[in-house]
């Protein structure tokens, strides 16, 4: 097991990763805005793509590949950024996935660690993601890891307007 950097080879796995992925989210939050998604999911993926790209490519960014027996099982990507409000750097989760059939083997554990290490090495003072609460294996993943809820962002349906 090792965690390499993105290859182009990787473009068509990581690319139904986050098909997955991203359904998965607007499926989540389609049910709490009450709405259908207006956002075209080839369109998430193909900018998805091209964000990990950049990342992959910038020192300040993490994009790690998870390899197991020679083939890609999972990928983690983080970042370092300027906290607005504390004034200081903040090493950021930004995408953990694990392929379905190799979840529960630890791997999304390995993967945060690096995540956590690679930040530690660029002087942060925090780290911070963002999940939804509908992710219960991610949340807990989390917290194994130190991270506690600061905070809550709440969806709402909407509601007619009365004339």
């Amino acid at each position: 097991m090792s965690v390499r950097p993105l290859h182009a080879n990787d473009e068509a796995t990581v690319r139904g990763w986050l098909e997955v992925f991203l359904r998965q989210h607007q499926d989540w939050w389609a049910a709490g805005y009450g709405l259908p998604p207006a956002a075209f999911l080839p369109e998430l993926v193909e900018r998805d793509w091209q964000e990990l790209e950049q990342a992959a490519a910038s020192p300040s960014s993490l994009v790690g590949v998870l390899e197991v027996g020679g083939q890609a099982a999972g990928i983690v990507q983080a970042g370092v950024r300027a906290d607005r409000t504390m004034g200081f750097q903040i090493g950021v989760l930004q995408w953990i996935y694990v392929v379905p059939e190799r979840r529960g083997q630890g791997l999304a554990d390995q993967l945060m660690r690096h995540a956590l290490a690679w930040m530690d090495t660029r002087n942060v003072s925090g780290h911070e993601v963002f999940v939804t609460a509908l992710n219960p294996a991610a949340v807990a993943l989390y917290r194994r890891h130190g991270f506690e809820v600061a905070d809550h962002r709440m969806l709402a349906p909407l509601r007619p307007v009365k004339p």
